[in-house]
Protein backbone atom coordinates (compact mmCIF):
# COMPACT_ATOMS: atom_id res chain seq x y z
CA UNK A 1 0.00 0.00 0.00
CA UNK A 2 1.58 3.47 -1.31
CA UNK A 3 -0.22 6.08 0.57
CA UNK A 4 0.51 10.04 0.14
CA UNK A 5 -0.41 12.79 2.52
CA UNK A 6 -0.83 15.85 0.80
CA UNK A 7 -2.55 19.49 2.24
CA UNK A 8 -6.33 19.67 1.95
CA UNK A 9 -7.57 21.96 -1.16
CA UNK A 10 -10.70 23.18 -1.83
CA UNK A 11 -10.69 21.09 -4.69
CA UNK A 12 -10.95 18.31 -2.52
CA UNK A 13 -13.99 18.79 -1.10
CA UNK A 14 -16.89 17.01 -2.71
CA UNK A 15 -14.92 13.49 -2.50
CA UNK A 16 -14.21 14.72 1.35
CA UNK A 17 -18.07 15.13 2.15
CA UNK A 18 -18.34 11.75 -0.10
CA UNK A 19 -16.27 10.21 2.45
CA UNK A 20 -17.00 11.68 5.66
CA UNK A 21 -21.07 10.54 5.18
CA UNK A 22 -19.56 7.04 4.70
CA UNK A 23 -17.39 6.97 7.11
CA UNK A 24 -19.59 7.87 10.17
CA UNK A 25 -22.86 6.64 8.75
CA UNK A 26 -21.45 3.26 8.32
CA UNK A 27 -19.67 3.12 12.09
CA UNK A 28 -23.40 4.77 13.18
CA UNK A 29 -25.77 1.98 11.87
CA UNK A 30 -23.31 -0.88 12.74
CA UNK A 31 -23.99 0.34 16.63
CA UNK A 32 -27.39 1.41 16.29
CA UNK A 33 -26.29 5.38 17.68
CA UNK A 34 -26.91 8.45 16.28
CA UNK A 35 -26.37 9.67 12.93
CA UNK A 36 -23.99 12.99 12.97
CA UNK A 37 -23.79 12.86 9.37
CA UNK A 38 -26.89 11.28 7.56
CA UNK A 39 -26.02 11.53 4.43
CA UNK A 40 -23.83 13.68 1.96
CA UNK A 41 -24.89 17.02 2.07
CA UNK A 42 -24.34 17.45 6.01
CA UNK A 43 -20.95 15.83 5.02
CA UNK A 44 -20.52 18.52 2.84
CA UNK A 45 -21.53 21.63 5.26
CA UNK A 46 -18.66 19.72 7.96
CA UNK A 47 -15.99 19.39 5.03
CA UNK A 48 -17.07 22.99 3.90
CA UNK A 49 -16.76 24.79 7.12
CA UNK A 50 -13.46 23.79 7.66
CA UNK A 51 -11.35 22.93 4.70
CA UNK A 52 -11.00 27.05 4.09
CA UNK A 53 -10.38 27.98 7.40
CA UNK A 54 -6.98 29.85 7.75
CA UNK A 55 -6.77 28.63 11.60
CA UNK A 56 -7.70 24.58 10.54
CA UNK A 57 -4.65 22.84 9.00
CA UNK A 58 -6.29 19.72 6.56
CA UNK A 59 -4.52 16.39 5.17
CA UNK A 60 -5.70 14.27 2.41
CA UNK A 61 -4.87 10.69 2.18
CA UNK A 62 -4.22 9.66 -1.58
CA UNK A 63 -3.73 6.06 -2.39
CA UNK A 64 -3.09 5.26 -6.31
CA UNK A 65 -4.40 8.61 -7.05
CA UNK A 66 -7.62 8.31 -5.55
CA UNK A 67 -8.79 10.06 -2.24
CA UNK A 68 -9.59 7.53 0.63
CA UNK A 69 -9.92 9.93 3.79
CA UNK A 70 -8.54 13.11 5.65
CA UNK A 71 -8.07 14.52 9.06
CA UNK A 72 -7.97 18.33 10.03
CA UNK A 73 -6.17 20.33 13.11
CA UNK A 74 -7.98 23.41 14.74
CA UNK A 75 -5.31 25.89 16.01
CA UNK A 76 -7.18 29.21 16.78
CA UNK A 77 -6.62 29.38 20.26
CA UNK A 78 -4.45 27.72 23.05
CA UNK A 79 -5.52 24.63 22.92
CA UNK A 80 -5.54 22.85 19.18
CA UNK A 81 -8.57 20.78 18.01
CA UNK A 82 -8.48 16.93 15.94
CA UNK A 83 -10.59 16.39 13.67
CA UNK A 84 -13.22 15.36 11.44
CA UNK A 85 -11.02 12.33 10.80
CA UNK A 86 -12.22 10.20 8.16
CA UNK A 87 -11.27 6.76 6.21
CA UNK A 88 -13.32 5.85 3.21
CA UNK A 89 -14.94 2.34 5.13
CA UNK A 90 -13.54 0.18 1.81
CA UNK A 91 -9.86 1.10 2.72
CA UNK A 92 -10.19 1.11 6.45
CA UNK A 93 -8.00 -0.68 8.96
CA UNK A 94 -4.75 -0.52 6.75
CA UNK A 95 -3.19 1.73 8.58
CA UNK A 96 -4.45 5.05 6.79
CA UNK A 97 -6.01 6.63 9.67
CA UNK A 98 -2.74 5.85 11.93
CA UNK A 99 -1.27 7.86 9.11
CA UNK A 100 -3.58 11.10 9.02
CA UNK A 101 -3.12 11.13 12.80
CA UNK A 102 0.11 10.94 13.53
CA UNK A 103 0.40 13.83 10.98
CA UNK A 104 -1.80 16.24 12.73
CA UNK A 105 0.27 15.63 16.00
CA UNK A 106 3.44 16.02 13.85
CA UNK A 107 1.88 19.58 12.57
CA UNK A 108 0.38 20.43 16.06
CA UNK A 109 4.05 20.29 17.50
CA UNK A 110 5.33 21.78 14.34
CA UNK A 111 3.59 24.80 14.85
CA UNK A 112 3.43 24.99 18.96
CA UNK A 113 5.94 23.24 20.15
CA UNK A 114 6.51 20.08 22.45
CA UNK A 115 4.52 21.24 25.31
CA UNK A 116 1.14 21.65 22.50
CA UNK A 117 -2.09 20.85 23.77
CA UNK A 118 -4.12 18.86 21.63
CA UNK A 119 -7.95 17.34 22.10
CA UNK A 120 -10.31 15.17 20.14
CA UNK A 121 -13.54 13.49 20.83
CA UNK A 122 -13.95 9.68 20.15
CA UNK A 123 -16.67 7.72 19.75
CA UNK A 124 -16.74 5.42 22.60
CA UNK A 125 -18.54 2.72 20.46
CA UNK A 126 -15.23 2.99 18.25
CA UNK A 127 -12.72 0.15 20.24
CA UNK A 128 -10.00 -0.01 16.99
CA UNK A 129 -9.85 4.40 17.64
CA UNK A 130 -9.57 4.13 21.19
CA UNK A 131 -6.90 1.97 21.02
CA UNK A 132 -5.20 4.03 18.08
CA UNK A 133 -5.24 7.22 19.65
CA UNK A 134 -4.20 5.93 22.97
CA UNK A 135 -1.11 4.26 21.63
CA UNK A 136 -0.46 7.62 19.23
CA UNK A 137 0.20 9.28 22.60
CA UNK A 138 -3.24 10.32 23.67
CA UNK A 139 -4.76 9.99 27.34
CA UNK A 140 -8.36 9.46 28.15
CA UNK A 141 -9.75 12.52 30.45
CA UNK A 142 -13.38 12.24 30.69
CA UNK A 143 -16.49 10.76 29.41
CA UNK A 144 -19.30 12.98 27.74
CA UNK A 145 -22.91 12.63 26.74
CA UNK A 146 -23.92 13.80 23.57
CA UNK A 147 -27.72 15.26 24.64
CA UNK A 148 -30.73 16.87 22.68
CA UNK A 149 -31.68 19.59 24.78
CA UNK A 150 -35.62 20.56 25.23
CA UNK A 151 -36.56 23.92 23.17
CA UNK A 152 -38.04 26.49 25.17
CA UNK A 153 -41.76 27.51 24.50
CA UNK A 154 -40.70 31.00 25.01
CA UNK A 155 -37.96 33.42 23.76
CA UNK A 156 -36.00 34.39 26.53
CA UNK A 157 -36.32 38.08 27.33
CA UNK A 158 -32.40 38.25 28.43
CA UNK A 159 -31.16 36.46 25.10
CA UNK A 160 -29.84 37.88 22.13
CA UNK A 161 -27.83 37.72 18.83
CA UNK A 162 -24.28 37.14 19.33
CA UNK A 163 -22.48 39.57 17.79
CA UNK A 164 -18.64 40.66 17.37
CA UNK A 165 -18.67 43.38 19.92
CA UNK A 166 -19.66 40.34 21.99
CA UNK A 167 -16.54 38.11 21.36
CA UNK A 168 -14.34 39.84 24.23
CA UNK A 169 -16.88 38.69 26.70
CA UNK A 170 -16.84 34.95 24.89
CA UNK A 171 -13.09 34.87 25.69
CA UNK A 172 -13.29 35.44 29.02
CA UNK A 173 -16.34 33.10 29.92
CA UNK A 174 -14.91 30.49 28.22
CA UNK A 175 -11.37 31.33 29.87
CA UNK A 176 -12.97 31.13 33.16
CA UNK A 177 -15.30 28.39 33.18
CA UNK A 178 -13.70 26.22 30.41
CA UNK A 179 -10.07 26.70 31.18
CA UNK A 180 -8.95 28.50 27.68
CA UNK A 181 -10.39 31.38 25.80
CA UNK A 182 -12.23 30.43 22.65
CA UNK A 183 -12.79 34.37 21.28
CA UNK A 184 -10.71 33.51 17.76
CA UNK A 185 -12.63 30.19 17.16
CA UNK A 186 -15.92 31.81 17.96
CA UNK A 187 -14.92 34.48 15.60
CA UNK A 188 -14.42 32.60 12.40
CA UNK A 189 -17.74 30.22 13.90
CA UNK A 190 -20.10 33.69 13.12
CA UNK A 191 -18.05 34.20 9.89
CA UNK A 192 -19.70 31.38 8.84
CA UNK A 193 -22.73 32.24 10.06
CA UNK A 194 -22.99 29.66 12.78
CA UNK A 195 -25.93 31.28 15.13
CA UNK A 196 -24.42 32.51 18.14
CA UNK A 197 -26.40 33.54 21.32
CA UNK A 198 -25.45 35.85 24.21
CA UNK A 199 -27.42 36.00 27.76
CA UNK A 200 -27.29 39.39 29.76
CA UNK A 201 -28.12 40.35 32.86
CA UNK A 202 -27.71 43.85 34.58
CA UNK A 203 -26.11 44.77 31.26
CA UNK A 204 -23.59 41.72 31.52
CA UNK A 205 -22.61 38.94 29.75
CA UNK A 206 -23.47 36.11 31.69
CA UNK A 207 -23.12 33.15 28.92
CA UNK A 208 -23.03 32.27 25.40
CA UNK A 209 -23.38 30.04 22.84
CA UNK A 210 -22.89 29.23 19.34
CA UNK A 211 -24.91 26.66 17.88
CA UNK A 212 -23.91 23.38 16.56
CA UNK A 213 -21.49 20.71 17.61
CA UNK A 214 -18.61 22.95 15.98
CA UNK A 215 -19.56 25.54 18.34
CA UNK A 216 -19.26 25.86 22.18
CA UNK A 217 -21.10 27.31 25.19
CA UNK A 218 -19.99 28.62 28.56
CA UNK A 219 -22.31 30.64 31.43
CA UNK A 220 -21.60 32.30 35.32
CA UNK A 221 -24.11 29.41 36.20
CA UNK A 222 -25.41 26.23 35.75
CA UNK A 223 -29.10 27.42 35.10
CA UNK A 224 -28.27 30.23 32.30
CA UNK A 225 -26.56 27.99 30.53
CA UNK A 226 -29.61 25.28 30.41
CA UNK A 227 -31.35 28.81 29.63
CA UNK A 228 -29.28 29.62 26.66
CA UNK A 229 -29.45 25.79 25.31
CA UNK A 230 -33.12 25.82 25.52
CA UNK A 231 -33.25 29.26 23.51
CA UNK A 232 -30.97 27.80 21.13
CA UNK A 233 -32.91 24.63 20.34
CA UNK A 234 -36.09 26.82 20.19
CA UNK A 235 -34.39 28.69 16.88
CA UNK A 236 -32.03 25.87 15.53
CA UNK A 237 -33.12 22.21 13.76
CA UNK A 238 -32.22 19.67 16.13
CA UNK A 239 -29.09 18.67 14.94
CA UNK A 240 -27.56 22.19 14.98
CA UNK A 241 -28.67 22.22 18.81
CA UNK A 242 -27.11 18.90 20.12
CA UNK A 243 -24.55 19.82 22.96
CA UNK A 244 -21.86 17.80 24.50
CA UNK A 245 -21.92 17.43 28.15
CA UNK A 246 -18.79 16.08 30.07
CA UNK A 247 -19.72 13.78 33.05
CA UNK A 248 -17.27 15.41 34.99
CA UNK A 249 -19.62 18.01 35.28
CA UNK A 250 -22.03 16.37 37.46
CA UNK A 251 -24.27 19.03 38.19
CA UNK A 252 -25.05 20.26 34.71
CA UNK A 253 -25.48 16.89 33.48
CA UNK A 254 -28.32 16.04 36.33
CA UNK A 255 -29.81 19.44 36.20
CA UNK A 256 -30.13 18.36 32.00
CA UNK A 257 -32.09 15.99 32.79
CA UNK A 258 -34.23 17.46 34.27
CA UNK A 259 -34.94 19.86 32.28
CA UNK A 260 -35.85 16.63 29.82
CA UNK A 261 -32.89 16.47 27.80
CA UNK A 262 -32.21 13.27 25.92
CA UNK A 263 -28.80 11.24 25.75
CA UNK A 264 -27.91 10.23 22.03
CA UNK A 265 -24.48 9.11 22.55
CA UNK A 266 -21.36 8.96 24.88
CA UNK A 267 -18.09 10.13 23.82
CA UNK A 268 -14.67 10.25 25.28
CA UNK A 269 -12.54 13.23 25.83
CA UNK A 270 -8.98 12.49 24.97
CA UNK A 271 -5.78 14.97 25.43
CA UNK A 272 -2.29 15.08 24.31
CA UNK A 273 -0.76 17.63 26.83
CA UNK A 274 -2.35 19.12 29.76
CA UNK A 275 -5.89 18.62 30.27
CA UNK A 276 -7.98 21.07 32.87
CA UNK A 277 -11.44 19.92 34.04
CA UNK A 278 -14.28 23.50 33.52
CA UNK A 279 -14.21 25.32 36.47
CA UNK A 280 -17.94 25.99 36.00
CA UNK A 281 -20.56 25.98 33.51
CA UNK A 282 -19.04 24.84 29.93
CA UNK A 283 -19.54 23.39 27.15
CA UNK A 284 -16.63 21.79 24.70
CA UNK A 285 -16.82 21.58 20.91
CA UNK A 286 -17.05 17.91 19.13
CA UNK A 287 -13.01 18.94 18.79
CA UNK A 288 -11.57 20.27 22.11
Amino acid sequence: MAIELIRAKTEHTETLARICHLAFDTLHQRHNVHRDVPDEHVGGLIIGGVINRPDYTGVVAIENGRVVGSNFLLHADDVCGVGPITVDPSVQTRGIGRLLMQWVIDEARRQRGANVRVRLFQEAVNTTSLSLYTNLGFRWCDAAAMMNPKPAERDHPGISAMSEADLPEVGRLSRERGGFSRERDAAQLLKLGLPGFVLRRDGRVVGYQIASLFGHAAAETTEDLLALCAHTARHMPPPMAVVIVPMSQSAVFSAALKEGYRVAKVVNAMSIGAYEVSKGPALPSIQC
